[in-house]
């Protein structure tokens, strides 16, 4: 299991803590315009979907935050792919039919194969988290932490 405390500084920062379940802590204070959406949509995303291979996975395995090369290859880079356009959906009302179908397609267009866990099902449940965490954001006051929990698969 990996326990992640975001904790507000300011209205432009924030701190992003990781710790694992042998202990080791991953810590970062990041400008949270750049950051904040980006992990809230992976954790979203990978909770929902149940998906070890991606950001949350890597970290819980020993992983550091800063993305190596490797990260777009594989399944962490289909589950990288897939929330970077869904980041980019969230700015507006998501359909999740179209936006996995649209999705879906753009796999194609690059000659992959899309994931078979991406599906409709998974993105409104994604979405769903994702609302849900970016309104406990929102509510933590500066100096507070909001605390998340990620389990790998057993």
């Amino acid at each position: 299991m990996l326990r992640i405390r975001l904790t507000r500084i300011s209205n432009d920062r924030h701190r992003f803590e990781a710790v694992r379940a042998d202990g080791s802590v991953e810590l970062r204070e990041l400008e949270t315009r750049s950051y904040l959406t980006h992990d809230l949509v992976h954790f979203a995303l990978e909770s929902e979907g149940k998906l070890d291979e991606g950001f949350y996975g890597l970290l819980a395995r020993g992983g550091g935050y800063e993305a190596s090369a490797d990260m777009w290859a594989g399944d962490t880079g289909r589950i990288e792919k897939v929330v970077a356009m869904l980041q980019t959906a969230l700015k507006d009302e998501v359909e999740t039919r179209e936006f996995a179908k649209r999705a879906s397609d753009a796999f194609h267009h690059i000659n992959e194969l899309a994931p078979a866990w991406l599906t409709e099902d998974l993105i409104a449940g994604a979405v769903q988290r994702f609302r849900s965490l970016q309104g406990k954001w929102r509510a933590t006051p500066f100096g507070e932490a909001m605390d998340l929990t990620f389990s790998l698969r057993e």
